[in-house]
């Protein structure tokens, strides 16, 4: 399982740094995949399992990647603190939620939400031309729905923010640094109250505590810190449009692992 843990890692800090999507995309899959052959983890919290352990890494990783992008200047500080309120409630309604979620119903809508983000950015749908950002109250009310959908589906924030931030006119570079911060703030609450709901459940698993397994936690947290910067130096040297179209058909081939996986 270590080694398994260590590959996934790896891969989910480069898309972690290159995309700001905080890994999860990626983490939540791959655990719900391993899980399946963890006799110590109940099928019937599988996906709470991973959601958690999920966020709690992308604490790792989401600090390694911020501060290789703050060193770019690709973070707007102005845009965190506007949204970082309603990110922090959304968060705790979302772990509040999934925990009242049967495990399947939370992989279908995990696996749809993922087709949808993914399709929009493979067809590289742009604001129309003269739009203008979104104003200070759509922005925080914006913040609390994608903190409670980013909890509940334990991405962090980053497959939700990266496309509305490019929506608030940031350009890709910019949206990837912001909504790593803004994921981030997400990943904190949301583990702490991800420990706290899963307390509640009514089967203990070894070495976890709530819905983070730890075993999970310190294998791929080791590599996708490690490998984080390397995708955020990899993000400034890309084209932007190939970036959006590549992250969008990602997305999409996560999306069938995710609604078909047995």
């Amino acid at each position: 399982m270590l080694s398994l843990y260590l590959i996934v890692g790896a891969f989910a800090g480069v898309m972690s740094g290159l995309f700001g999507v905080g890994g999860g995309v990626i983490v939540i899959p791959a655990l719900a995949a391993i899980f399946l052959h963890n006799t110590m983890i109940p099928a019937e919290y599988e996906m709470q399992m991973a959601v958690g352990t999920s966020l709690a890494i992308m604490l790792a990783t989401a600090t390694s990647a911020l501060y290789a992008h703050h060193k770019r200047n690709a973070v707007r500080w102005g845009m965190f603190k506007s949204m970082l309120p309603g990110l922090v409630l959304g968060a705790i309604v979302g772990a509040v939620i999934d925990h009242f979620l049967p495990s399947h119903y939370l992989q279908i809508i995990f696996g749809i939400f993922l087709f949808i983000i993914g399709l929009r950015m493979a067809l590289n749908k742009r604001a129309k031309e003269g739009v203008e950002g979104l104003s200070i109250r759509m922005i925080r009310l914006g913040s609390v729905l994608i903190g409670a959908l980013s909890s509940l589906l334990g991405v962090g924030g980053g497959a939700l923010l990266l496309p509305f931030f490019l929506r608030c006119q940031l350009d890709m570079h910019e949206a990837a640094g912001t909504s790593i911060a803004c994921g981030l703030s997400v990943g904190i609450v949301a583990t702490l109250s991800f420990m706290v709901t899963g307390w509640f459940s009514m089967v203990h698993v070894p070495m976890s505590t709530g819905y983070i397994y730890w075993p999970a936690f310190f294998g791929i947290a080791l590599t996708s810190t490690m490998f984080a910067p390397l995708g955020a130096l990899m993000a400034h040297k890309l084209p932007k449009e190939f970036l959006k179209r590549f992250f969008g058909v990602f997305l999409l081939l996560m999306a069938f692992d995710m609604l078909f996986l047995k």
